[in-house]
């Protein structure tokens, strides 16, 4: 993975232009960072490489592909270890409704975003994932009405 250190400007400015929009043409790439075409392009491999770059992707509004609702799940386990946690980031992994999983520190050891088709589905979903695990402790829901805002590029450190 790459760290702040290992990029200088150009590649920082690079990836500023790239989150607005990764469909950018290379020769605007140039014109914004004041490189040549082929300085870019190898810059950009290079950052994906390095893993500066994770994936390009489009960011698609879920209800668009049927998933009108977005639901928040903060999940705490019974206990903890190893194993358990390898074991129910398997059982996460394996739910495409789950979009997004943080194991975090706090009240709660993992936060989830998931989308659903319609409660009966979420209710569904957490009743196969959560009720059923032994090392669920509790977990609470947070149904989203709005996204305020969308996920956006990362700032630069620098």
């Amino acid at each position: 993975m790459a760290l702040l250190d290992d990029l200088d400007s150009f590649d920082l400015r690079l990836l500023a232009m790239m989150q607005d929009d990764a469909r950018v043409s290379a020769a605007a790439l140039s014109e914004g960072v004041g490189l040549s075409v082929p300085a870019c392009y190898r810059r950009i491999q290079r950052l994906r490489r390095i893993g500066a770059i994770r994936r390009d992707v489009s960011i698609v509004d879920p209800a668009t592909m049927g998933w009108p609702l977005t639901i928040i799940v903060l999940v705490t386990l019974d206990r903890e270890g190893k194993r358990i946690l390898d074991d129910f980031h398997r059982a996460i992994a394996a739910v495409p409704e789950i979009i997004e999983a943080w194991y975090v520190t706090g009240d709660h050891d993992f936060v989830l975003r998931l989308v659903a088709r319609d409660m009966a589905s979420f209710d569904q979903q957490i009743s196969d994932l959560l009720y059923s695990n032994p090392v669920i402790r509790s977990f609470k829901t947070l149904v989203t009405f709005r996204n305020l805002k969308p996920l956006s590029g990362i700032p630069s450190a620098r």
